[in-house]
């Protein structure tokens, strides 16, 4: 049950994310014509207005489309290269020929960069339709779609039209929601309880450390270590491990009730600290409540410390050896999630995770938000001259294989969480 918390927490945030973008670029004046919660295929959908409304069968979160995110080119006439094709072999001498020179005619209107290119793309529709009769229906079919998208990508009212500042407005809205969502998520959670928790001197053993090779075995209460009564202090545990500095060390054990010493051993080195291979064993210590201020007050706090380290994480990832040890991918998201459910914590983990995909969509390429806003910054900058699609293209590739680079590095990190060190 916790895991299907934790998969339907995800994909709300994602939800929440495309529906901030929805609602931001109808109040700028785009035209959205889809917002679907999960992906296409559409499963069930109404319209109301200009705007299709549905359920897709596909459940990762939402989808948006906004026409004209892209402008439109003369290569882009490439959608009517088959019926033109069918056409020219299937058309009988003599017949009068509809569709080819509507085309030619949306093709350098759209070379002009005139405003009469949707007028151009309506009649290549009429040609089209026109013509029908000549076609096999799967190209008339394909050619009409992409026609009408074309037509649509021409609208007065397409993103790539707008002045640039709607056009921020429009990409931002979505990390701007999941930073909203963060701090209304994490208000409640400090609202609502903070679980505690006390550390215990019975620990957790992890294979193939020194502490195992001792005999010392899950569960196992640490009373002493060197001779010195522990007493329930794990502080005064760790701190004797890393004052040995490598030499034996003798710990003595309660399991079962029965006191014993494990044979001497050393700790291990691992990455400047010595370690022995065990851990404390946590168990709750009830909730801590804030008053409804205080606990906005903490969920503001709270996410800067979250984005600063985050952006901390980012920079160490290039600057840092082991800096890419902390990427993780949508599986280790999703376990932490699952376990901060059994665990109680289940909101603040949910907030982190909001805050995280903000950030991570704010990253300046393409086609992440960052990127759309550094690409409407350049083209103020160009005053008004938009980047060529092949630019576009080529910025889009990058960005995608970083993306695939950073998902191939976080699930290789969770497989090795998960098998252990």
């Amino acid at each position: 049950m916790s895991w299907s918390y934790s998969i339907v927490g995800l994909l709300l945030l994602i939800l929440i994310h495309e529906l901030g973008h929805f609602v931001v670029a109808r109040l700028v004046g785009a035209k959205a014509t889809r917002f679907l919660v999960g992906f296409p295929p559409v499963a069930l959908s109404f319209r109301r207005g200009e705007t299709e409304y549905g359920l897709g069968f596909i459940p990762l979160g939402g989808y948006v489309r906004i026409v004209g995110m892209s402008r439109p080119q003369a290569s882009d006439v490439i959608v009517c290269q088959d019926a033109l094709e069918e056409l020219t072999v299937r058309r009988r001498d003599g017949q009068r020929e509809i569709f080819g020179p509507a085309v030619s005619v949306l093709k350098s209107r759209l070379d002009a960069g005139g405003d009469d290119a949707r007028v151009a793309a309506e009649r290549a529709l009429l040609g089209l339709d026109a013509e029908q009769d000549l076609l096999h229906p799967k190209t008339y079919q394909e050619t009409r779609r992409g026609l009408e998208r074309l037509r649509d990508d021409l609208d007065r009212r397409a993103y790539w039209r707008l002045a640039v500042w709607r056009r921020i407005a429009i990409v931002a809205a979505g990390p701007a929601a999941n930073v909203l969502a963060a701090i209304v998520i994490l208000s409640v959670f400090f609202w609502h309880g903070v679980p505690l928790e006390k550390t215990t001197t019975e620990v957790g053993v992890v294979s193939g450390k020194p502490a195992l090779a001792a005999g010392l075995q899950p569960g196992d209460s640490i009373i002493g270590i060197n001779g010195i009564k522990v007493a329930g202090n794990w502080e005064l545990v760790t701190s004797t491990v890393q004052a040995s500095q490598g030499s034996p060390i003798v710990l003595r054990i309660s399991r079962g009730g029965v006191e014993r010493a494990l044979p001497a051993v050393r700790p291990e080195a691992v990455d400047g600290r010595w370690l022995l291979g065990f851990s404390a064993q946590r168990v709750s210590n009830g909730v801590r409540t804030e008053p409804p201020l205080q606990a906005i007050g903490s969920a503001f706090s709270w996410s800067w410390f979250v984005t600063r380290e985050s952006l901390i994480g980012l920079k160490n990832i290039v600057v840092t050896e082991d800096g890419h040890r902390q990427v993780s991918s949508i599986v280790g998201i999703t376990a932490a999630s699952e376990e901060s459910v059994q665990q109680g914590s289940f909101l603040w983990t949910l907030g982190v995770i909001s805050l995280a995909l903000a950030i991570f969509n704010l990253l300046p390429f393409l086609p992440l938000d960052g990127g759309h806003i550094l690409v409407a910054a350049i083209e103020k900058l160009r005053r008004g001259r938009p980047l060529s699609r092949l630019v576009m293209e080529r910025v889009s590739i990058v960005g995608i294989v970083l993306m695939l680079a950073l998902f191939l590095i976080g699930l290789s990190n969770d497989i090795g969480r998960f098998t252990g060190p």
